[in-house]
């Protein structure tokens, strides 16, 4: 390379240099808001969330002592089976929303442009009112004189009311109908990307529908059912207000317990905060676990 080219080269390394750093700095520009709003209000409460599961409680606060306890009385049989309560919810809740969800999911993927604006507009119409609102809509629609049993009374099903209310059943119809929509827009928005096509070769080759769906359809939507599995397990796990309203006391999911432990009084600060990371922890292993096992399974399907 003579000493000419060698310069131009140079210059040309400096210019990119320049432009990559630039462009570095731009990002770090654009990323900072967003970077400084989850310092400030996602990762400083959860380490006065740790901090304060290693103190000692008092009556109404804390006393700055450290102590284990609340992570001793944390894997206690009691909050443990309050634990699986909560996980057993999160999972029923998972599995109807996944049941539901995907033939809905499916059809509006198919539909005509028309009727499928129409249809998504109906899935995203509960999100414009008031969560509380809703749940107390079916508070009144299960209530032991509410409108279901009189339809069903009308109509000679049944003798007398139902008790609905104040049940596990309430608590999942409600978690149900609240997370319905998380599930189905996942879903559809990978469906909606599928090549339909793949289906009437594998009919013309020889597959039922149901061949077709099993070998198709179900494998190129597993992100779909993934994240919207993601969006309505994780908060269903953590429920507090749906419990609390349709639910019964002599079933105790976590949320609730985690409540009670902040506003009843004495204050148990450290135990709720101690129930809460235990609630995370047991969260981030299943996760970690699940995304190995789907990666492993996408690599498998690359090879």
């Amino acid at each position: 390379m003579s000493k000419v080219h060698r310069t131009d080269w140079q210059r040309q390394q400096k210019q990119l240099s320049k432009q990559q750093k630039s462009r570095d700095l731009a990002s770090w520009a654009l990323t900072a808001p967003a970077l400084f709003w989850l310092i400030i209000f996602f990762l400083v409460p959860y380490l006065i969330v740790v901090i304060y599961s290693f103190l000692t409680p008092d009556i109404y606060d804390v006393k700055f002592e450290f102590s284990m306890d609340a992570y001793r009385q944390a894997f206690n049989p009691d909050y443990l089976r309050t634990l699986f309560q909560s996980f057993k919810l999160a999972t029923f809740t998972t599995l109807l929303c996944l049941l539901l969800g995907f033939p809905v999911a499916y059809y509006i993927a198919r539909a005509k442009d028309k009727t499928k604006n129409t249809l998504l507009v109906f899935i995203i119409i509960p999100f414009w009112t008031n969560l509380i609102i809703r749940i107390f809509s079916w508070r009144i629609f299960l209530a032991y004189n509410g409108v279901l049993n009189d339809v069903l009374m009308n109509i000679g099903l049944i003798s007398q009311p139902l008790e609905i209310m104040r049940t596990d059943l309430a608590v999942i119809l409600v978690m149900v109908y609240v997370y319905l929509p998380y599930m189905i827009l996942p879903l559809y928005s990978v469906l909606e990307k599928l090549d339909f096509t793949l289906l009437h070769a594998a009919m013309d080759l020889g597959a039922n529908e149901v061949k077709a769906f099993f070998n198709i359809t179900l494998p190129l939507s597993i992100e779909g059912i993934f994240a919207g599995s993601l969006l309505v397990f994780i908060p269903a796990l953590g429920a507090y207000l749906i419990p609390q309203l349709v639910g019964n006391q002599r079933t105790l999911y976590l949320g609730q317990v985690i409540t009670y432990k902040i506003k009843n009084i004495p204050r148990n600060w450290p135990m709720a905060s101690a129930l809460s990371l235990t609630l995370l922890f047991f969260v981030a292993i299943m996760l970690i676990i699940l995304f190995t096992l789907y990666k492993h399974r996408r690599n498998r399907g690359h090879v």
